[in-house]
C-alpha cells in the first residue's frame, strides 16, 4: 500500500496543525502568512483569519520590535536565525503582554537556491522565564536585604565556605574589603585557621543544625594588627529545594566594647575591693538596700568586735547594738540624699567580747554613684579616737581643776598687789610703785589666761552658761572699745557704728568676743597704729568687723584660726604670746548664740574678723 502526493500533503498539514509547537510559514519578501497552526495563532492571540495576510498587517504590534527586520535579513541572506528566551510584546485581549520564546527563522529555498519562504518554529518559554526572573528578583531582593541589613550578614557557599556575599558591616568586622568576595573563608581570613570557627562551620554544614555564639572571642587582623574581638553570632544553614545544606548564613554583632567595659568594671571592682580590704584604716562598703554590709576589712571587723559572718547581712541584723544609735539613720540619710556625712569624736556603744564598750570615732559616710548619678552604695571609713578622747577629757579635767585651784591664790595675790601699790605710793616711792603696778598688769594677764582655760573646760563639758538679755549692740561696742583703748597708747581704735539696733543675747559673753577681737588685733599689728571697728545691718543680721593692719593670715591657714590652741607658727611663734584660746572661745560663744564667725585676710596685708547675730 502506498500514499500518493495528495495524501502526503494532507498528512503533513495535519501534523503541522496538530503540533503543540507553534509553527508558521511566511512566503515572499512581504512575509505573507501561508501557514499558521493553532499553537502559533494562540501565541499571537489571533484566529485563522490572519492566514493570507502580511505578517506586519496581521501583527502590527511587531512594528517597533526587531522581528520583522530579522525576518527580512534571513530572507535576504538565506541564513537561519536562532533565539533563546527572546522577549516579544503581543496584543492579547486588547492589551500588550510580554512573552518569551525559543524560536528559529529557517529560510526555505527553491531549486535555484533562492529563498522563497521562511519557516518559523517556536517554543513558548514564558512561564519558565518568568519563574526564573522571579527567582532572580527574589535573590536580588535577598542580596539587597543583606547589604542594607543593620547587622553584619554574609553568605558562605559550599563545603569550602566560599564568601559569596558579605555586607559592609561584616567586612568592617572582619577588617577586610570586597576583595575577599569569591574567596574561600580561610583564604580571606587566614588568621582564624587555628581558632574554633572553621570547625563550628563544618559542624553546621554537616548536621544542618544552627550554632549560636555569645560574647565569643575572635582574633582578627585589622589594619595589620591582630586584635581581640568579641561577638554574638549565628551560623544558620541554607538549604535548597531538596532540603540539602548548600551554604551557611553568618549573622554577627560585635560586642567588644561592652565586654571590655564589663571586664574593666569587674577589674575596677576587684581593685576597689582589694583597696577596701587592704586599707590600714577601718573601711566598709554598704549596699543601699537595707544597708547591707557588702565589704568590711579586718580593721573594721575588729573595730565592730565581729567576724566575717556579718558580710552580706543588713547592719541592723549584723550589729544589733547599733539599733537606736544614730549610725543606721545617718547611713539611710546618705543613701536617700546622696550627700556625704562626716563626724568627729562620735560616741558609740559596741558589743566587744560579750560586753558593751563605749568608744569614740571620727568617720565619713561617702555615697557611691553610678553613671546615672544614682547612689548605689556607701563607703565607710573610720578612725578609733577613743584613746585621744579619753586623754582630752583627762586633760580638760586637769585644766579645770588647775584653773580653779589657781584662781583663788591669784585673786588674793592681785588684792595684795593693789594694796601694796597704794601703800608704796603713799610713802612717796613712785619708782617702787610703778614696779608693783607692772606686776599687777602681769597678774591681770595671768587672770585672763586662767579665765580662758576655765571657759574652754566649760565649753568641752557643755557647762558654759548663757544669760541672754535685750541690749543696745552699738553701746556695748563703745564700752568695750573704751575699755581696751585704755590699755594701749600705741593704737588708735577708730569706730564706725551703724547698727543702731538691739539684740537678744548674753551681753557679757558678746562683750568677751569683742574684747578678744580687739586684743587679737592689737597683738598682731605691732607695726601699725590704727584698728578699725565697724557695725552694720545686713538683712536680718547685725554684723561687727574688727580690722587690723598687721601680719595677716595666709589663705591655707584661715580655716585653723578658730581651732583650739591654734597659734602663729614658725619664727613668729614667740613674738605673739598666748595660749591660742581666745578665738576658739569666741567661735564657740557666737555659735552657741546662733550666729556666724569668720575671717578675711591676705598674708602681709592685715586681717578683718567678723561675727554676726540674728536680730
Amino acid at each position: 500500500m502506498s500514499l500518493n502526493i495528495a495524501d502526503s500533503s494532507t498528512i503533513f498539514g495535519t501534523l503541522i496543525e496538530e503540533s503543540p509547537m507553534p509553527i508558521a510559514l511566511y512566503v515572499g519578501k512581504e512575509m505573507l502568512i501561508r501557514v499558521a497552526n493553532a499553537a502559533i495563532l494562540n501565541a499571537w492571540g489571533r484566529d485563522a483569519s490572519v492566514i493570507g495576510q502580511n505578517l506586519a498587517d496581521a501583527l502590527p504590534e511587531l512594528k517597533d520590535q526587531p522581528f520583522l527586520q530579522i525576518l527580512d535579513e534571513v530572507f535576504q541572506t538565506g541564513v537561519a536565525y536562532n533565539a533563546k528566551e527572546d522577549r516579544v510584546e503581543l496584543l492579547h485581549n486588547g492589551a500588550l503582554q510580554t512573552y518569551y520564546f525559543d524560536f528559529i527563522y529557517k529560510p526555505l529555498k527553491d531549486e535555484k537556491g533562492q529563498v522563497w519562504a521562511i519557516l518559523n518554529n517556536a517554543t513558548d518559554v514564558t512561564e519558565l522565564v518568568n519563574a526564573r526572573l522571579k527567582v532572580k528578583e527574589s535573590e536580588t531582593l535577598f542580596r539587597k536585604m543583606i547589604q542594607d541589613a543593620p547587622v553584619a550578614i554574609g553568605i558562605l557557599r559550599g563545603k569550602d565556605f566560599i564568601i559569596e556575599q558579605a555586607n559592609a558591616d561584616l567586612l568592617k568586622i572582619w577588617g577586610k574589603t570586597e576583595a575577599v568576595i569569591g574567596l574561600q573563608l580561610l583564604e580571606g581570613l587566614p588568621e582564624i585557621k587555628d581558632q574554633p570557627f572553621p570547625d563550628l562551620l563544618r559542624g553546621v554544614y554537616q548536621t544542618g543544625i544552627a550554632h549560636h555564639g555569645y560574647e565569643a572571642l575572635a582574633q582578627l587582623e585589622r589594619n595589620d594588627i591582630l586584635e581581640d574581638c568579641y561577638f554574638n553570632y549565628v551560623y544558620d544553614p541554607i538549604r535548597d529545594k531538596d532540603n540539602v545544606v548548600t551554604g551557611i548564613m553568618v549573622v554577627a554583632n560585635e560586642v567588644t566594647n561592652q565586654v571590655k567595659y564589663r571586664n574593666e568594671v569587674a577589674q575596677s571592682e576587684e581593685r576597689f575591693k582589694r583597696l577596701v580590704l587592704d586599707n590600714p584604716m577601718p573601711t566598709a562598703l554598704y549596699e543601699t538596700e537595707d544597708i547591707v554590709i557588702k565589704l568590711a576589712n579586718q580593721e573594721m571587723l575588729k573595730l565592730w568586735g565581729k567576724d566575717e559572718s556579718v558580710i552580706g547581712k543588713p547592719m541592723a541584723e549584723a550589729i544589733p547594738e547599733l539599733v537606736g544609735q544614730p549610725f543606721i539613720p545617718l547611713l539611710q540619710q546618705v543613701c536617700r540624699t546622696g550627700v556625704a556625712y562626716h563626724a568627729d569624736q562620735q560616741e558609740a556603744m559596741l558589743m566587744v567580747d560579750g560586753e558593751y564598750k563605749k568608744s569614740w570615732f571620727n568617720f565619713t559616710y561617702k555615697p557611691l554613684r553610678n553613671s546615672k548619678g544614682e547612689t548605689y552604695g556607701v563607703l565607710h571609713a573610720a578612725i578609733d579616737v577613743t584613746k585621744q578622747v579619753q586623754l582630752q577629757r583627762q586633760k580638760d579635767e586637769f585644766l579645770a581643776i588647775a584653773s580653779h585651784e589657781l584662781k583663788t591664790p591669784v585673786t588674793s595675790i592681785k588684792a595684795y598687789t593693789q594694796v601694796l601699790e597704794k601703800m608704796i605710793r603713799n610713802e612717796g616711792n613712785e619708782r617702787k610703785a610703778e614696779m608693783v603696778k607692772r606686776m599687777d598688769i602681769q597678774i591681770n594677764r595671768l587672770t585672763g589666761l586662767i579665765g580662758d582655760l576655765l571657759d574652754v573646760t566649760k565649753i568641752q563639758s557643755g557647762k558654759m552658761t548663757f544669760n541672754p538679755i535685750n541690749f543696745e549692740f552699738d553701746a556695748l561696742v563703745v564700752e568695750m572699745v573704751e575699755e581696751i583703748q585704755h590699755t594701749t597708747s600705741k593704737h588708735e581704735i577708730i569706730v564706725d557704728l551703724n547698727a543702731q539696733t538691739r539684740v537678744f543675747a548674753d551681753r557679757e559673753r558678746i562683750g568677751q568676743v569683742i574684747v578678744n577681737f580687739l586684743t587679737n588685733a592689737i597683738k598682731y599689728s605691732t607695726d601699725s597704729e590704727h584698728i578699725e571697728v565697724k557695725t552694720f545691718l545686713k538683712e536680718n543680721e547685725v554684723l561687727l568687723s574688727v580690722r587690723d593692719f598687721g601680719i595677716g593670715i595666709s589663705r591655707d591657714l584661715q580655716h585653723l584660726v578658730f581651732d583650739q590652741f591654734y597659734r602663729v607658727s614658725g619664727k613668729l611663734q614667740h613674738t605673739y604670746p598666748g595660749l591660742g584660746l581666745g578665738l576658739y572661745i569666741s567661735s564657740e560663744i557666737i555659735k552657741s548664740e546662733g550666729g556666724r564667725i569668720w575671717v578675711e585676710s591676705e598674708e602681709g596685708e592685715g586681717a578683718t574678723f567678723f561675727f554676726s547675730l540674728k536680730i
